[in-house]
């Protein structure tokens, strides 16, 4: 389903996945493919929605509109909802109308944007990102999703145990991003499984050194 999915576009979907199992949707809803978008592409994020920290005020915002279900336990395969899957679809027919043959994350934006009355839309609206100027910016300026950006945060040191953990999941993260781009998507999966269960160790080490604000650096 993902063949035509550039790189950074596939990432996205993985991380959406293992946004909604962390609050144990048993689904992945289009505000799971906005966390994921908004944490994977941080460039994209600072474009449209000024700041590439935007995952932490669109998390705050579902935190604060849907309740948190029991975290689902295990690998699984969580399927697209019948909206996440219009958003898909309308990220295709993006692709298609600026000539591109990949869907890149800026697709994904116009489809979340498109699809009236879902959640992410929503969200999106309230931070003042509409279609249709999206849309002729990217004509002007097209995004480019295989630049490499980094985005550091001006803080003080961070507790060792942190820092290795970090640095474990860059580890994961360049195995399962070789995966993607050799096709390998057993792998992928595998990876992204594991990448899953490194982030939740790294969450509860978040909370129990007050650095909630780090879970979408």
């Amino acid at each position: 389903m993902f063949e035509r999915y550039s790189e950074m576009a596939r990432r996205v979907i993985h991380m959406s996945r293992y946004m909604a199992g962390r609050v144990g949707s048993p689904e992945i809803e289009t505000e799971h493919l906005l966390l994921g978008l908004l944490r994977e592409d941080k460039a994209l994020a600072r474009r449209f929605l000024g700041t590439p920290w935007a995952a932490e005020a669109v998390w705050r915002k579902i935190a604060q509109s849907k309740p948190v279900r029991e975290k689902l336990s295990g690998p699984r395969e969580l399927p697209l909802s019948r909206t996440s899957k219009h958003v898909l679809a309308f990220a295709a027919e993006e692709a298609d109308l600026l000539s591109n043959k990949h869907v890149c994350t800026e697709h994904l934006l116009l489809g979340l944007l498109r699809e009236e009355k879902c959640f992410a839309e929503e969200i999106l609206h309230e931070r003042g990102v509409r279609l249709a100027s999206t849309r002729e910016d990217l004509k002007r300026i097209p995004h480019n999703d295989s630049a490499k950006e980094k985005f550091v945060r001006e803080r003080g040191s961070l507790p060792e145990e942190v820092v290795e953990l970090r640095t474990r999941i860059r580890l994961i993260v360049s195995r399962l991003e070789d995966a993607i781009a050799n096709h390998d998507f057993v792998k992928a999966r595998a990876y992204s499984d594991e990448e899953g269960r490194e982030r939740d160790k790294l969450f509860l080490l978040y909370r129990k050194h007050g650095l909630s604000d780090w879970i979408y650096d």
